[in-house]
Parts: C-alpha cells; sequence; structure tokens
C-alpha cells in the first residue's frame, strides 16, 4: 500500500474540492492532505518473517485545509473522521483497505499563515497484503 492509494481512497470520498498528498499546491481551501506520519510506531512481523503476514499497517495524517470557519472546518474534519472509521474491505487501485483505524480524536491545529483552519486526523491503514 502506497501513499498514493490512500490519497486516491481520499480523493473517493468527495468529502473535499482537493485531495492531495505531500506538499499542499497553491494553499486550496477545502483540500485533504495526505502524508506519511511522522511519528514513531513499533516495527511489526509475522511469526515466520514478512512473507507469512496477511495484513500491513500505513500510518498516515490526514489534514483538512478548509476555510476561515471553524464550525465548517470541523463538520468536515468529522464528516472524514466518520468516513475512514466506517471503512471496511475498500478495494482501490486493485488493493484492499481492511479498515483504518484513528490513533487520537480529531487534532486542532490552528490556523495556517492565511487564517485558513486546519484539523489533523491521525490513523493508521490497515491493508490486504498477499494475492
Amino acid at each position: 500500500m502506497m501513499l498514493s492509494d490512500i490519497r486516491d481512497y481520499i480523493d473517493s470520498l468527495e468529502l473535499a474540492d482537493h485531495a492531495y498528498m505531500g506538499k499542499l499546491p497553491d494553499k486550496q481551501i477545502r483540500s485533504i492532505g495526505v502524508y506519511n506520519s511522522k511519528h514513531q510506531h513499533v516495527y511489526k512481523t509475522a511469526i515466520g518473517g514478512p512473507e507469512m503476514e496477511s495484513y500491513g499497517t500505513k500510518y498516515v495524517t490526514l489534514l483538512v485545509h478548509w476555510n476561515k470557519s471553524l464550525r465548517d472546518t470541523e463538520k468536515a474534519a468529522v464528516a472524514l473522521f466518520e468516513a475512514v472509521t466506517t471503512a471496511r474491505e475498500v478495494t482501490i487501485n486493485n488493493k484492499i483497505i481492511k479498515f483504518i483505524q484513528p490513533l487520537y480524536e480529531i487534532q486542532d491545529v490552528g490556523t495556517d499563515d492565511a487564517g485558513i483552519f486546519e484539523m489533523v486526523i491521525e490513523a493508521a491503514v490497515v491493508f490486504k497484503k498477499g494475492d
């Protein structure tokens, strides 16, 4: 599972005008950014080695970059949170997301330099391996 697959899944939800990964282009409002998590996570492997694993985990940060209304930004973040927490067995780009587990509640990170409110969801994307 690549970051681009998760970005494509987020885009398929049609919750935002723009979905991107990496750097936010032109600071477009009503956007959701998908980043590799910068938090440290314990490496896990199946007994018998990686070839025996039936699933993998990719840790991501979802940034909701919305508008100058905290109310609208929170509504967008809650809609995204609910969408990802209810996802089960989703196929995207011929890969299967088993489920998405948020690591914390939605985090309000304030505004950017232009006064656009932002909120963050840290999550573990659990995906099927093999086949």
